[in-house]
């Protein structure tokens, strides 16, 4: 790709923000309402980001942030490692989803409670297909409730499937695809050319591949990890995702 290329794209990068638990501390399902502060951790994996973006030739000139103080912290700290003194928009949609009761409480808990809907769900009762075929015994120990949670939790973090018992989010999940495509539009009317970082969080950041046209290959695995980032490019008539999870 050459210079004059790089220049007649745009790009968009989505950062995830860094790490806000200490080594040791009880990992915590952090959502929408569970603001926490960036770990001095944290804080490192945002200007290593911004160091890493130097490297590859990515020059931010715009910086959009969720309103929470996780990612405006590494928005800025993004900023500062590129030597940029600007401060992030907010962007409503980039702040993570509201977990309801799950949200601030021990990721443990949270996959107990979440297993213990998903078995309570396969054990109601269905009408067999044979008036002598015996229904399903469901395993309800505690080691199998968590380990249900625990698979659901992988589901969405693989597939964007949302466990039964975040049923709630529903009509926010099914939005953000919209949301992605209307951002990114306004992306490239507002900085064509040019690159713009997008602070977020995982649970809104694996939804950022609704922009790509719908035969797009996309990333196996879609989760981010914290201070990691993917590119997508705009070429003019759609975009494509060179990169995705750079650490």
């Amino acid at each position: 790709m050459t210079q004059e290329t790089r220049r007649s794209e745009t790009t968009l990068i989505v950062a995830r923000h860094g790490n806000t638990f200490e080594k040791g501390d009880v990992i915590l399902r952090v959502g929408a309402r569970t603001d926490l502060p960036l770990t001095a951790e944290g804080r490192a994996q945002g200007r290593r980001l911004g160091v890493k973006l130097a490297e590859l030739g990515l020059r931010p000139t715009a910086f959009y942030s969720a309103p929470l103080r996780r990612t405006l912290e590494t928005s800025a700290e993004i900023a500062s490692a590129q030597g940029v003194n600007a401060a992030p928009v907010v962007e409503e949609f980039l702040t993570e989803l509201d977990y309801g009761e799950d949200d601030g409480r021990p990721e443990a808990e949270v996959a107990r409670r979440l297993g213990a809907v998903e078995l309570a769900v396969s054990e109601t009762p269905t009408a067999p297909s044979r008036a002598d075929a015996p229904l399903e015994v469901v395993d309800l120990s505690p080691e199998a409730i968590e380990t249900a949670g625990l698979t659901a939790l992988k589901r969405w973090d693989a597939e964007k499937r949302l466990p039964l018992g975040w049923f709630f989010l529903r009509e926010r999940v099914a939005q953000l695809g919209d949301d992605w495509r209307s951002f990114a539009s306004r992306i490239v009317e507002r900085h064509s050319g040019e690159t713009v970082v997008a602070t977020t969080s995982n649970g809104i950041a694996r939804f950022a591949t609704a922009i790509l046209p719908p035969d797009a290959p996309i990333p196996e695995k879609l989760k981010l990890a914290t201070g990691a980032f993917g590119v997508f490019v705009w070429n003019g008539e759609s975009w494509r995702l060179d990169a995705w999870n750079v650490r």
